[in-house]
């Protein structure tokens, strides 16, 4: 990465001046730091602040004839990246600068250039609700389905709690149903936000309310005592007789949660249980509280380290089967621990699961995307899925973040020799 600009005077004048619009001055101070080699242009792009070049400042600032000058006199590179790759175009969305934005896209500028964090332009202005800049960008062709791994649109918008920004979304067509992994939806996003206007708008543009099992919209909004999302969910389809990954349907989570409401507004609509003798909702109450708590099995009392611990073992003597079941109970106590997906998608790898492992390696980029073996776990996943293209993209973004991961190259170089991944590498 780039240091903070350190250099002498003329270097951050040539940066305010770009800031200020003072195109005079500017062109002043470029032929200065020239000295007459006529190479104006590789003086002002070797002028960087953190990566930020006169582009960036001057995008940053919505000084577009100074970007004019920059992209069509000196031809700076109008997608350059700054120390967090982020481009002129980010930082023209983030100033709000309309007409900035319309030039940079005009002229060249990638709205779905992701930067360090898996965002691209696009994602920023979603996740921001800028919806006049996302209106600017989509009616000059930009994708409204444009997906990094961090998501699609909808998902930026949706996290941000932008109900506006989703709403133009799905009026311009966005996929409502483009998940992030297997179950990760537009609608788990907005169940997991608590935004029940983004939900409704999701169900009014045909989100699928059943989902895919274990981790339905139901179960979601069971685990999370979402009571006033439950009708919205049930009118479109929602299935309530689907068993979460523990084996209980939504409304045992609900009891178990001593949810009373949840397990009334449930009942009507849910298949009578067999083992349930009592099928009413008291009945429903007090078997579940009958039943022995999973949080009371001695295991769990050992904390997440020990189970860690444990599914380290498993694994080094090939259970890996057993070596899951410790992770997910550790997940469990933890969640937030990255490592423990990690491993776990490591487990399914070797087990030929290849969806269950792309599950966890996508959650491991989400929470840490500067993580490289969270990459060289999601390459590897694709490559199980025969994805070669993704794996390869997987394994580069990895290398980026890592030049010398030796475990990331082999991937690349000598483990996987099929046709597709030379292709793949070939394209790059």
């Amino acid at each position: 990465p780039s240091p903070p600009l350190s250099a002498g005077p003329q270097q951050r004048r040539l940066l305010q001046a770009a800031a200020d619009g003072d195109l005079r001055l500017f062109k002043s101070i470029a032929s200065a730091l020239d000295g007459g080699k006529g190479r104006v242009k590789e003086a002002v792009e070797a002028v960087r602040n953190c990566g930020a070049g006169a582009l960036h400042t001057a995008a940053g600032r919505g000084r577009t004839p100074m970007c004019a000058y920059l992209v069509e006199e000196l031809g700076v590179d109008v997608n350059a990246a700054d120390d967090k790759g982020a481009t002129p175009l980010t930082y023209a969305l983030r100033w709000r600068a309309v007409d900035t934005v319309r030039y940079l896209f005009d002229h060249g500028a990638d709205a779905e250039k992701p930067g360090e964090q898996g965002f691209t332009p696009l994602h920023v202005a979603a996740g921001a609700g800028l919806c006049e800049m996302i209106e600017v960008l989509l009616s000059k062709g930009a994708d409204v389905n444009c997906f990094s791994y961090r998501g699609t649109l909808l998902h930026s918008a949706i996290i941000g709690k932008q109900v506006a920004a989703v709403k133009l979304l799905l009026d311009h067509h966005a996929d409502c149903n483009k998940p992030v992994s297997l179950h990760y939806t537009p609608l788990i996003a907005a169940l997991h936000a608590r935004s029940l206007k983004c939900v409704k708008l999701l169900i009014e543009a045909g989100a699928d309310a059943k989902g895919v099992p274990p981790l339905t919209p139901l179960v979601v909004a069971a685990n999370d005592g979402l009571t006033d999302f439950y009708e919205p969910l049930l009118r479109a389809g929602a299935d309530p007789d689907v068993r979460d990954d523990g084996g209980q349907l939504p409304i045992e989570i609900a009891a178990r949660n001593n949810r009373r409401k949840d397990v009334e507004i449930l009942f009507p609509v849910t298949s009578h249980i067999p083992y349930v003798r009592d099928w009413s909702v008291d009945g429903i109450l007090a078997y579940v509280k009958s039943v022995p708590k999973e949080e009371d099995d001695p295991l769990y009392k050992m904390g997440p380290a020990y189970l860690k611990l444990e599914g380290t073992k498993a694994y080094k003597r090939k259970d890996y089967v057993s070596a899951i079941n410790f992770y997910s109970m550790a997940i469990k106590l933890n969640p937030g621990d990255v490592t423990l997906h990690s491993n776990k998608s490591l487990c399914w790898i070797n087990l030929g699961e290849g969806d269950k492992a792309l599950e966890d390696a996508e959650f491991c980029r989400m929470i840490r995307p500067d993580w490289p073996k969270a990459c060289y776990r999601q390459g590897a996943a694709q490559m199980l899925l025969k994805n070669y293209e993704k794996a390869c993209e997987a394994f580069q973004d990895g290398l980026k973040l890592d030049p010398t991961n030796v475990e990331i190259e082999n991937a690349l170089r000598v483990r996987f020799r099929e046709p597709e991944v030379r292709q793949c590498d070939m394209k790059q």
